[in-house]
């Protein structure tokens, strides 16, 4: 090959990124690392090493993404460690703090009704994908350690084109999304398609998309989702003991694990994030607060936080009906930071 040819073949390379990675940014994509297994389990190492006045928070999207640490750090003086993770349960990582390590801090465990209770088995996505995070802390090599250096400090770093996650959403600019955003028959209908919600940082410090406060048809395109996704499927081979099997056999699991985890110190706060308009009808049709929070908390024998009983956690509006708009997470976060510390938690 001439190196003039070589020359051209690089330029034009590069020309294409640059203007590729120019529209990514122009349609508001960000750079930021992927949201996947490597980058939890790079979190959930620190465990071992915090101290009884350290904390760290588990549950599903809403803690996750409704707490801000930063604010929290400032408040107390400690930034926690996050290991909570959207879409999925709680137990897997419950059972795995205590089981497997020797943290007696302060546990921060979110529970969304829809998520926390969802039958605990791998045919469940829920369930199945927490668990495999969970299993691939303990069996991670050193060849994917290393993998996850390089993905978190190359180029990553420079190119918003590259960020991906474990989720489906639609409009991600990874291959896998591309191609499936290629029109084929539909053979089963599917749920409807589910935009880019959030993006984390190094710390796992979530901001919401900015299209999901500014572009109206961005939000119905989450909220129909939601619509679709929290609406409990009509199984007739489900019956109301299967049901309530399952519901006391969550609270009584928590409740074992938990009472173990206060017996070497740890401490325990219970936090019900807001919800609203239609996932909030659903949550309180299908679960009702009395059998699974109330009893949950029972259960437990916790403090913990319902947004219904608070006016500082139920004062905003949910853009998308399940999470807050990260300027007013920061002042929720602010807000409940020191509703801790007058309640002598913190």
């Amino acid at each position: 090959m001439k190196l003039s040819t070589l020359l051209i073949a690089i330029g034009f390379a590069i020309v294409s990124l640059t203007t590729w990675e120019i529209y990514c940014r122009t349609m508001q994509y960000q750079v930021a690392p992927n949201d996947d297994q490597d980058l939890w389990v790079h979190h959930r190492a620190k465990l071992d090493k915090l101290k009884n006045d350290d904390v760290v928070i588990i549950g599903s999207s809403r803690v996750m993404f409704n707490f801000q640490l930063d604010e929290w750090e400032k408040v107390s003086g400690k930034k926690p460690v996050n290991i909570a993770a959207a879409g999925s349960t709680v137990l897997p990582v419950l059972e795995d703090v205590v089981e497997n390590s020797d943290f007696n801090g302060t546990l921060i465990i979110g529970v969304t009704p829809p998520l926390y209770w969802v039958p605990q088995s791998m045919d469940v996505l829920p369930y199945a994908r927490i668990q495999k995070w969970v299993n691939h802390y303990h069996d991670q090599t050193h060849a994917e350690s290393f993998n996850h250096f390089i993905s978190k400090n190359g180029p990553q770093k420079a190119f918003s084109f590259l960020t991906a996650s474990n989720e489906n959403f639609y409009n991600e600019l990874d291959l896998r999304s591309l191609i499936q955003r290629i029109p084929t028959p539909a053979r089963i209908p599917g749920p409807p398609p589910f935009p880019i919600l959030y993006q984390v940082d190094d710390n796992r410090n979530v901001n919401l998309m900015p299209q999901v406060t500014t572009d109206e048809n961005y939000v119905s395109e989450i909220t129909d989702f939601w619509s679709f996704i929290f609406e409990p499927p009509k199984d007739p081979n489900v019956t109301l003991e299967m049901i309530e099997g399952n519901r006391r056999h969550i609270i009584d699991k928590s409740a074992q694990l938990l009472a173990k985890f206060k017996e070497r110190g740890g401490k325990v706060i219970l936090v019900r994030c807001p919800s609203q308009n239609k996932v909030r009808e659903i949550e309180r049709t299908v679960y009702p607060r009395a059998s699974y929070w109330d009893a949950l908390v029972k259960a437990v024998n916790a403090p913990a936080y319902h947004f219904e009983d608070y006016p500082f956690m139920n004062k905003y509006e949910l853009p998308e009906w399940s999470h807050l708009a990260t300027p007013d997470a920061k002042s929720f976060t602010i807000d409940f930071v020191n509703q801790l510390k007058k309640d002598n938690l913190l």
